[in-house]
Parts: structure tokens; C-alpha cells; sequence
């Protein structure tokens, strides 16, 4: 779970890295960039999970080491605060529900494809925000893939600091002409 200090704080950091894209392609945040994050959103979701690899039962080959999967998930987690921003949803009042969540993700690591309910409700609620672009349907979506993060058990200091490395990144991507 992340707090409302890192939502808010993440939220900001990723307006500016937005804002420095948007600035240096000469861009306008229009319905072609939301657009356009939405694929990418969903692209880094199945990035994410070909690198957590729980789908793959016809795979012997475990999961790539927890760093790859935290790159991978922030880099999901870019895009969603990209579209978040996008509608301009309020991060500070993000209700998170810490007390169905413990519960719900016990119940999945105890079955042999955790993730597979998660992935699947995540993508409905993809469908739904694409189509509203309402803050309601984002705030399913985004709950629902911090819950991917709950499930991995990924801390929120890892999130954090994976989130602020790739960042790094991509800002050092722009500043070289990526």
C-alpha cells in the first residue's frame, strides 16, 4: 500500500516528467496522448506480467528477480499516474481499502495463480476507464494494480525507490534525445 504522502508526492513527480516530455516533442496533453498512455499502460502490464510469469503454466522457469518485476511494475505505474494526472484525480484523497485487501490477497496467495483474477478484473477496468475517462473507473483501476503490488508483496519503500530510479532514467531518456 502506498500512503497519501507518496501518492501525492509520485502523482507530482510524474507531472513533471510529463510536463518535460510534453515540452520537448512540442506536445499538448490532448485525447491522443491519453490515448496513447492507455496502450502504454497496457503494454507495461503485460511486461510486468511476463517478468512475474504466474500465467506461464506451461513454464518451469521461475519469475526474474524482484528488481526486474519492480521495474517493470513502476514502469506500469508511471503511465497510470499519467492518466490519473490526465483526469485530474485527487491522489491526496485516494481511498485505499486496507481492510478488504489483506484478506483478498491472502485468499490468492493461497491459490497457484494469485495474480490471475487481479489481471483479469485489472484489464475490465482498463476497458471501462478508457471508454468513461471518469475518475470513479480510474480509481478501480489504480486500486487494482497497487493491489498487484500487495499481492507481490512489494513494499512501499521498494515502490518508491524503484519509481524514483526509473524516473531518473527517463528523464536522462529526454535530456538525450530518446
Amino acid at each position: 500500500m502506498l500512503s497519501t504522502n507518496s501518492l501525492t508526492y509520485l502523482s507530482q513527480q510524474q507531472e513533471k516528467l510529463d510536463q518535460n516530455i510534453l515540452t520537448k516533442h512540442n506536445l499538448k496533453s490532448d485525447a491522443t496522448i491519453f490515448q496513447k498512455r492507455l496502450i502504454a499502460f497496457f503494454v507495461e502490464l503485460g511486461e510486468f506480467a511476463n517478468e512475474e510469469r504466474s500465467f506461464k503454466y506451461w513454464s518451469r522457469k521461475g519469475a526474474a528477480p524482484k528488481d526486474r518485476q519492480l521495474d517493470e511494475y513502476v514502469d506500469g505505474l508511471h503511465f497510470l499516474l499519467s492518466l490519473g494526472n490526465s483526469v485530474n484525480f485527487d491522489f491526496k484523497n485516494f481511498a485505499q481499502k486496507t481492510n478488504n485487501l489483506p484478506t483478498s490477497t491472502k485468499a490468492k496467495k493461497a491459490t497457484d495463480f494469485p495474480l490471475g483474477e487481479t489481471y483479469l478484473q485489472l484489464l475490465g477496468h482498463l476497458t471501462d476507464f478508457s471508454s468513461s475517462h471518469s475518475n470513479g473507473d480510474f480509481s478501480k483501476l489504480f486500486a487494482n494494480y497497487l493491489e498487484i503490488g500487495a499481492i507481490c508483496e512489494y513494499t512501499e519503500a521498494e515502490i518508491l525507490e524503484a519509481y524514483r530510479q526509473k524516473n531518473a532514467i527517463n528523464f536522462a531518456r529526454q535530456a538525450n534525445n530518446y
